[in-house]
């Protein structure tokens, strides 16, 4: 009967104690427990910030005058560089050659000195040259004296000489005792408007 009596009791505790565990659930409100699917969308990736990366960079003077209230400084324009002028290009002029005003001579004539030969418009007509010779200190020589052709022969008027090479002939219709020196050669002698000098011809 003792046997009998204490299964019972020991039936009794354990339907108690349950009873008592689904009482105190229903009381304190908790659910039971059961495992729901998260959904992703409802979280936003977190940035992780690497230990190198540069500090932010200090605000600008011009915030900093903006937040205490004071007129931000309009910045002035950097003028342009002017640039500089090109050099005007100009002619080499052709060099002039020295006068010679020294020649030992032994003979000499009086006579009359014109020229030609002028490449320079600014110093007189312009005249043609011997062929082969576009300037320099050359003549030609009246008919007369045409046996000094090839020779270098003094020139004088005044104080004033210069020292020609004869290289073709004054061959004008009468003309004697004359010399028609280069404008290079005359200008030694006087300005080209002077036009014909008297002269000393010597060789």
């Amino acid at each position: 009967m003792r046997g009998r009596e204490g299964v019972l009791v020991v039936i009794l505790s354990a339907a108690t104690a349950v009873t008592g565990l689904m009482f105190a659930a229903t009381t304190t409100g908790i659910p039971p427990t059961t495992q729901t699917e998260v959904n992703p969308e409802l979280y936003e990736p977190v940035t992780i910030l690497r230990l190198d990366t540069a500090p932010p960079a200090p605000p600008s003077p011009d915030l900093e005058q903006a937040w205490l209230g004071r007129p931000i400084p309009t910045p002035s324009p950097t003028p342009s560089p002017t640039p500089s002028p090109l050099p005007t290009p100009r002619a080499t002029p052709r060099p002039q050659p020295e006068p010679v005003v020294s020649l030992e001579t032994s003979h000499s004539v009086e006579g009359t000195s014109t020229w030609f030969c002028n490449h320079d418009a600014s110093r007189g007509p312009l005249s043609r040259c011997s062929v082969g010779r576009t300037g320099g200190l050359y003549a030609a020589i009246s008919p007369d004296l045409g046996f000094l052709r090839g020779r270098a022969i003094s020139v004088c008027s005044g104080a004033s000489c210069v020292v020609v090479t004869v290289i073709d002939c004054n061959c004008g219709p009468g003309v004697t005792k004359a010399v028609d020196l280069y404008a290079d050669a005359f200008r030694v002698l006087a300005p080209l408007s002077a036009g014909r000098l008297r002269v000393t011809i010597r060789w």
